[in-house]
């Protein structure tokens, strides 16, 4: 999460980095609206980071099967497709990014399987639970 925020903060650093090596293509687009869109990125890759984090700790505690899991991984596929639409905006500007959304909206599909299969196992436990 430290990482993220750094960068954020280095952005329009890394920005003109980036930009110095690129092509012509590259070097003279439009750099506001891009940066704007990266900063937007932040916002659900923290929230996503916070929920990787809460998930693990229970996991860590032996805790697999509880909604509080379910509701992590939800949050987490939300915010993988959220990225994905806010991607889809940075791929008008460079077309690169078309590529990057359609891997992080497969990744919240993933995820929503994941949390699906997670969430059937809760009910199966708990019919297992009760019965003698």
């Amino acid at each position: 999460m430290l990482l993220v925020i750094l960068c954020a903060a280095a952005l329009p650093y890394l920005m003109d980095i980036y930009l110095s090596f690129g092509t012509y293509y590259i070097r003279e687009m439009n750099r506001k609206p891009f940066i704007v869109i990266l900063y937007a990125c932040c916002v659900p890759a923290l929230a996503a980071l916070f929920s990787l984090d809460r998930l693990l700790d229970n996991i860590k505690k032996e805790e697999v099967f509880i909604e509080k899991n379910v509701s992590y991984l939800r949050m987490i596929s939300w915010c993988c497709f959220g990225v994905a639409v806010l991607v889809v905006m940075a791929g008008y500007y460079y077309f690169l990014f078309y590529f990057v959304a359609v891997v992080a909206a497969f990744i919240g599909l993933i995820l929503r399987v994941v949390k699906n299969v997670i969430q059937q196992a809760i009910i199966i436990k708990a019919e297992n639970d009760f019965t003698i």
